[in-house]
Order: structure tokens, then sequence, then C-alpha cells
């Protein structure tokens, strides 16, 4: 359970977990233009389930930060 409260944005609401998956999806996109310059993913096998294993990761360690 997260300490945050719902918040409201122009009449939508959202959960706390939502601030969650944006800051690890900033996360994964800064690491991600990191990786790909220096060749990092031409020994990855399959990038898309590379990204998605990393994407989960930090999100993983993101939502334990916040809790």
């Amino acid at each position: 359970m997260s300490l945050f409260p719902v918040f409201v944005v122009f009449g939508l609401s959202f959960p706390p977990i939502f601030c969650e998956l944006l800051v690890s999806l900033v996360l994964f996109w800064l690491l991600r233009r990191v990786l790909v310059p220096t060749g990092f993913y031409e020994y990855v096998w399959h990038p898309a389930l590379f990204n998605t294993a990393l994407y989960c990761c930090l999100f993983y360690l993101v939502s334990r930060l916040f809790v």
C-alpha cells in the first residue's frame, strides 16, 4: 500500500501506482539512451524481451522505493 493519495487531474483520478509507472518509464528511457550508443544491444539475443524485462525490473525497484 502506497503512502500517496489518489490525485485528480482535470476530473480524472489516478492511483498512486501511476506515478511509479511514470518514474520507471523515465528511468527506462534514460537507461536505454545510454545503452543503445554503447553497442550493448549487439550482445542481446532479443532486444524487445530485454527491454520488457528491464522495464519490469525498474518498475519493481521504483515501487520498492515508494513503499
